[in-house]
């Protein structure tokens, strides 16, 4: 069976990127510091009395781009599922963005997606999208580039040679006068 084996390696990065937080709020008070990760599957508490209906929306179209970047790469000539599996990471990572900074500005949050300040001029703070958004991006770029290169693996064996015509004895006579 041939395999896509940059497409895995896409897959396989999609589905890691579920278990690594998606934000990060980072705050420091008093000399003191404390940081804040939002996951996919759990926002914490900086989630805390917003809608999370992005944060659920992400994770699935994450689960069925490493579902289907996986299938497109074992699945002869499919590249096609490669094509959607990036293009599924894609929209996650837009929808969670979209989704999350449209959120924190209907409640008037002082944070945004990518934000840093002071509080109570006391705390100092700062949000910004963390590894595993960023790894979504990567295995949608490696998905979409893995439509690019051929399936490797074993090759069917090929055929033993043909053998030599067949002889005929008067001409082996002639040539010995």
């Amino acid at each position: 069976m041939k395999l896509n084996y940059i497409g895995i390696i896409g897959a396989i990065i999609a589905f890691v990127s579920i278990a690594l937080p998606w934000w990060t709020v980072s705050e420091t008070s008093f000399g003191f510091g404390t940081t804040s990760n939002w996951f996919l599957y759990n926002a914490g508490t900086s989630g805390a009395g917003l809608n999370l209906w992005y944060n659920w929306v992400a994770l699935l179209l994450v689960i069925l781009a490493g579902i289907i970047g996986l299938a497109g790469s074992i699945i002869p000539d499919d590249k096609k599922m490669l094509m959607g599996g990036g293009i599924l990471a894609l929209l996650s990572i837009i929808i969670f963005a979209a989704g999350l900074q449209t959120d924190l500005s209907s409640h008037n949050s002082t944070f945004g997606v990518f934000s840093s300040g002071t509080m109570f001029g006391v705390a100092s703070f700062s949000t910004y999208l963390s590894y595993g958004f960023w790894l979504t991006l990567v295995a949608a770029i490696i998905m979409l580039v893995a439509m690019r290169y051929p399936k490797v693996g074993p090759q069917a064996p090929a055929p033993p040679p043909s053998p030599p015509p067949p002889t005929t004895g008067t001409q082996e006579f002639a040539d010995i006068n």
